[in-house]
């Protein structure tokens, strides 16, 4: 019997309703000004309109660059998805990373391979930064195609998807991708390559390596694996080693900046804990320098349309903020993200850059059009943020509340 397609956009419609108990797909222009719940379920309704039927997540339907599934923000989105009780679109997307792994296997095992027998490899050999929408590699010689992090971000956020489902054990359709991909992190940990904004292709970056260190611990524990887990140990030192000299964490080998992602090493990935003095004086840092209009930049130099503030960063801060306990910061990081969030329910990338920096936000208005106005991962992040700020309102579970907050972080 030919089983019958549900339309997507009547899918996620389906998918709201069974949440929320009504039907929110047409009311998300009248959210953006109401309370975080409503505009919670406002960016829940963008998530699950951008997901499609196989399970893949566009980037942003706006912005033609972007028209692509990179497993860094689909890896936070399904993350997103799982706090709000969406499983099965999460576990869709997880289907859809395990199909698309198993179609480059060739490629991951060649490169492991070639990295083993120290021959050079060209950016173009290893596996994708962003996938078709369809799951195919995207062959573009134009874009920095080296980028481990989203990777890593995968693994941890299958682990989480699996204990917030209440499987403790790695379904076996996914053992031959996690393998992979855990052999693939460990080979090349501790190798330059470009970072989370697709740049400095030469340098170690510090959030990738949380972000690999996330893959690898989150590897080692569904495949009870010693090895990757002592490979995760390795990475953690790098990291902690490389905040001796200043006194706090730094960008990358390259770079003694401060860059916002840094905030992932303690949430979500727990490379170290909130309270690391080296971390509490590179969050000062990022604090000092990276602030605009309430939001947060990318680091200092940033000129990508005029480096405006980001929701993504924004919100991960926010999310810092929950872990040690400060509520009221965190409050104000998720009021400048719903702030942001317009009439048709639609986050942006950025906002600011062309009144902070007007020359350098003209040059990529003139090569790519405007910034994405609806980016899925500033959606995700504000979804996390709110529903860990919700669980300071719930009952008390015998934990204290940070460590409530801080869920996410553990691998």
């Amino acid at each position: 019997m030919a089983r019958c397609k549900v339309p997507r956009r009547l899918a996620a419609t389906s998918l709201i309703r069974n949440w929320t108990g009504r039907d929110l797909s047409k009311t998300s222009d009248q959210l953006s000004d109401v309370n975080p719940e409503a505009t919670v379920r406002a960016s829940v309704v963008s998530i699950l309109r951008n997901q499609e039927e196989n399970g893949a997540i566009v980037a942003s339907p706006d912005f033609a660059e972007y028209r692509y599934c990179w497993l860094r923000d689909g890896s936070f989105i399904a993350y997103a998805l799982d706090q709000v009780g969406q499983h099965d679109a999460s576990a869709r997307y997880h289907s859809w990373v395990n199909q698309a792994i198993e179609g480059i296997s060739e490629l991951i095992d060649r490169a492991i391979e070639w990295h083993q027998q120290e021959r050079p490899l060209h950016p173009d050999h290893m596996p994708p930064a962003r996938f078709a929408l369809d799951g195919s590699n995207v062959v573009d010689d134009d874009w920095p195609n080296f980028q481990i992090d989203g990777y890593g971000t995968w693994l941890w956020s299958l682990g989480q998807h699996l204990l917030s489902t209440g499987q403790s054990l790695l379904p076996d359709e996914f053992r031959g991708s996690v393998e992979r991909v855990g052999r693939y992190l460990d080979a090349f940990a501790l190798t330059p390559c470009f970072d989370v904004w697709e740049e400095s292709g030469t340098a170690l970056h510090t959030s990738t390596l949380a972000c690999v260190y996330g893959g690898l611990t989150a590897a080692a524990r569904l495949l009870d694996d010693d090895d990757l887990a002592e490979r995760a140990s390795t990475v953690r030192s790098q990291v902690r080693d490389s905040a001796l000299r200043l006194g706090r964490y730094v960008k990358s080998s390259e770079s003694d900046d401060v860059d916002a992602s840094i905030l992932w090493l303690a949430t979500p990935f727990r490379v170290v804990e909130p309270s690391d003095r080296y971390f509490a004086e590179t969050v000062r840092t990022i604090e000092q320098l990276l602030r605009l209009d309430g939001g947060l930049r990318r680091y200092p130099t940033d000129t990508y349309f005029g480096s405006g503030a980001w929701p993504v960063l924004t919100a991960s801060l926010g999310w810092h903020y929950l872990s040690v306990g400060d509520l009221d910061a965190a409050r104000e990081a998720r009021d400048w993200v719903a702030a942001h969030i317009d009439a048709e329910g639609r986050l942006g990338e950025q906002f600011g850059g062309e009144r902070r920096d007007p020359q350098h936000y003209r040059e990529w208005l003139e090569r790519w059009g405007p910034p994405a106005k609806d980016l899925i991962w500033s959606h995700a992040m504000y979804v996390v943020l709110c529903t860990g700020l919700a669980k300071f309102a719930e009952p008390h579970t015998g934990r204290s509340r940070s460590e409530d907050a801080g869920d996410a972080s553990q691998p």
